[in-house]
């Protein structure tokens, strides 16, 4: 959150945010980043293709270009009022001549509040983050939501009808929200408290504790995607409020739209280009036959094991049905993570990498 009050009116002063209601642009200020970089530091390179707009707030900034053309812009200037070289990709090598102060936030976010805005005059309603406020007005859980990558591919519009279709759940301490083996009937936002993921193993008498949620997470779609019963335990640590999308309105509204599908040929050259074959399959189905270079981490993992994957990093899930590999990308995209789902399950895949590294009985 940005508090200095010469960086909010100099970012007040930029374009189009100078065009934002006072209370979206507070909103956008939560969700961006200030950062300061010492003399003869790159702040982009010619051919990044980043998802960001850069504001140059203070000091000197060179741009130089492959002809070795250079142009100098200074912060405060009427010309950084303006995302510096913000065509992508990027055009420019950004270099600091001076220390420099820069605001750094997702262009796609910005985007998401012009349009909403732009709704909002046109047809007379409120903001859809305002007809969701709570009594005290925190939207934390609005906004948490929003920066997650699924939902920032997902059209402004599409994403206003996903908030106009959540109910509202009132919850108390020690409340199961969803218990293992049942089958799925909802995905589930949390806006107030926290709750915990458990899971029954065979043997032990009490359950392994797997995760700890708290605001703006979401849960439940594993078995939604999967079409699979519930394959955790989740339990409220406090009281609080959650927000719940029916299994037909995440279906049509997210589901389809941010589940990516490849071809077998397409998931081999990806792997050859550096992509991660990810085999979501149990770790004996995996070790009984799988594809050299891949590797394994069972759905029922991959909430907590998505950490063992690189930042970044394009991940192509396949399983024998594509079932569970529709979850695991689900659960990855939610996280940040470029996955796609592989058509046809693993023995088309086996097909094309026969004799190159595949064993299988």
């Amino acid at each position: 959150m940005i508090t200095e009050k010469a960086v909010l009116e100099r970012l007040r002063s930029c374009v189009p945010l100078n065009s934002l209601t006072q209370e979206n642009f507070q909103r956008l200020c939560s969700e961006v980043s200030v950062e300061d970089l010492p003399i003869g530091k790159k702040l982009f390179s010619i051919g990044d293709d980043d998802a960001f707009s850069i504001y140059l707030i203070s000091g000197g900034l060179e741009l130089l270009s492959n002809d070795a053309t250079r142009s100098m812009l200074e912060g405060g200037k009427d010309n950084t009022r303006y995302a510096v070289a913000n065509l992508k990709p990027r055009r420019y090598n950004g270099i600091a001549r001076t220390p420099l102060r820069v605001v750094r936030m997702d262009s796609r976010f910005v985007d998401k509040l012009m349009v909403w805005e732009s709704a909002a005059r046109d047809n007379g309603s409120g903001f859809v983050v305002d007809e969701l406020d709570t009594d005290n007005g925190d939207n934390t859980w609005v906004m948490r939501l929003l920066q997650k990558k699924m939902f920032l591919d997902l059209p402004a519009a599409h994403i206003q009808e996903v908030l106009n279709r959540m109910q509202e759940v009132v919850v108390n301490l020690g409340d199961v929200i969803v218990r293992q083996g049942d089958p799925g009937d909802y995905y589930y936002v949390i806006c107030e408290g926290r709750c915990q993921v458990t899971r029954e193993v065979v043997g032990s008498a009490q359950p392994l504790v797997l995760a700890e949620l708290t605001v703006g997470d979401g849960f439940g779609e594993e078995a939604l995607v999967s079409r699979n019963p519930r394959n955790a335990t989740i339990t409220m640590l406090t009281s609080g409020r959650l927000m719940r999308l029916s299994c037909k309105d995440f279906t049509e509204l997210l589901e389809q739209p941010v589940l990516r599908w490849v071809s077998p040929k397409e998931a081999a050259q990806a792997a050859k280009e550096g992509a991660i074959l990810l085999d979501v399959r149990t770790e004996q189905e995996y070790m009984n036959s799988k594809i050299r270079g891949s590797i394994n981490i069972p759905l029922q993992q991959l909430r907590e094991g998505a950490g063992r994957l690189r930042p970044n990093s394009r991940c192509i899930c396949y399983c024998d049905s594509g079932e569970r590999s529709s979850a695991a990308v689900f659960l990855l995209r939610e996280r940040g993570y470029d996955a796609s789902i592989m058509r046809g399950g693993l023995s088309h895949l086996m097909d094309l990498f026969r004799g190159k590294g595949v064993r299988a009985t």
